[in-house]
C-alpha cells in the first residue's frame, strides 16, 4: 500500500490510500482544488479514485466531497447511522451513496470500521488492510478505548489524533467555556498526553509507525505535541526512532508518503 495524508486539522482532513487494485480517500474535508492538486502531486488522477470514505459528518471532514464525487462520479461510503444527515449535507446522486453497517471491501482493500467517542451523530475510524498490511486512521476521539485498541493493535501504521495541550486549550481566549469543555471531554478530542498513552499501548502490540494527526491550530503546536509525547514515551523506556517512528500530519500540505507491503503474497 501507498499511504499519504493530504491534510489534517480543523481546516480540513483527507487521507489517500492506494493498493495494487484500489485507490481511496478517507474524508475529503478540504476544498476541491486543494484535493485535486494534492492528488496530482502524488501522480494520481482524481477520476481514478474508487471511493471516498466518511468518518463523520463534521464539515472539516466532508466539505470537499460533494463537488469531488459529482465531478468524478465517485461512490461515497458512510455508516448507516449518519445516512440521514449525510443525505441532507451532501447533494450528490443517490446512487453514489453506499451506506454500510459491516466490514466491506473495495477491490483488494478490506475495510473495517470502528466507532469512536466523538460528539457527532456517529463517528468511526477505519482499519484498512491489503492482505496482512494494515493501516488505521483514528482521529476525532475523546478517549482511546480498549475496544478501539483491540481493532487497530495489529496496524503497521496508525494516524492518531494529538489534538490539544490542556493548558493552551484553557488559556485560548477565543474559545468559549462550553467549547473548551467539549474538546476536553470524553467525547471531544485526544490530548497530547492521552495520545502518548495510546501510543504506548500500540507499541506494546507491535505498531512501529504513528503519525500525529489533527493537531489543533489554536490549542497546540507541533513542537509541544512531539515534546509531550516523546517525554512520556521515554519515561516508559520507549525510544522514538528506535522502538517507534513518529511523524506529523499538516494543516495545509500533504504529509509523508509511506509504503507498506504485504508479506503473505
Amino acid at each position: 500500500m501507498r499511504i499519504c495524508n493530504l491534510a489534517s486539522g480543523s481546516s480540513g482532513n483527507c487521507t489517500y490510500i492506494e493498493s495494487e487494485k484500489a485507490k481511496i480517500l478517507i474524508d475529503a474535508g478540504k476544498p476541491f482544488n486543494y484535493i485535486f492538486d494534492a492528488l496530482n502531486e502524488l501522480n494520481v488522477t482524481p477520476d481514478s479514485i474508487d471511493a471516498i470514505l466518511i468518518t463523520h459528518e463534521h464539515s472539516d471532514h466532508i466539505k470537499g466531497i460533494e463537488k469531488f464525487a459529482r465531478t468524478f462520479n465517485i461512490p461515497v461510503y458512510a455508516h448507516v447511522n449518519i445516512s440521514e444527515v449525510i443525505f441532507n449535507q451532501i447533494k450528490i446522486p443517490k446512487e453514489l451513496f453506499v451506506f454500510y453497517n459491516d466490514a466491506f471491501t473495495i477491490n483488494d482493500l478490506n475495510i473495517q470500521f470502528f466507532p469512536l467517542p466523538h460528539d457527532s451523530k456517529y463517528c468511526v475510524g477505519y482499519r484498512v488492510s491489503e492482505k496482512d498490511a494494515v493501516v488505521s486512521v483514528c482521529t476525532d476521539l475523546g478517549h482511546f478505548s480498549n475496544e478501539t485498541f483491540e481493532v487497530i493493535k495489529s496496524s503497521a501504521l496508525v494516524y492518531l489524533e494529538a489534538n490539544y495541550d490542556p493548558e493552551m486549550l484553557m488559556s485560548y481566549p477565543n474559545y468559549p467555556p462550553f467549547l473548551k469543555r467539549r474538546i476536553n471531554g470524553p467525547n471531544g478530542h485526544l490530548s497530547n498526553l492521552n495520545c502518548a498513552k495510546a501510543i504506548e499501548k500500540l507499541v506494546g502490540a507491535g505498531t512501529r509507525l504513528v503519525v500525529l494527526s489533527h493537531i489543533s491550530e489554536h490549542s497546540n503546536t507541533t513542537n509541544l505535541a512531539v515534546g509531550t509525547i516523546v517525554n512520556y514515551l521515554e519515561s516508559k523506556n520507549i525510544i522514538p526512532n528506535v522502538n517507534v517512528r513518529l511523524d506529523i500530519s499538516h494543516h495545509e500540505k500533504r504529509g509523508t508518503i509511506f509504503r507498506i507491503n504485504p508479506t503473505n503474497n
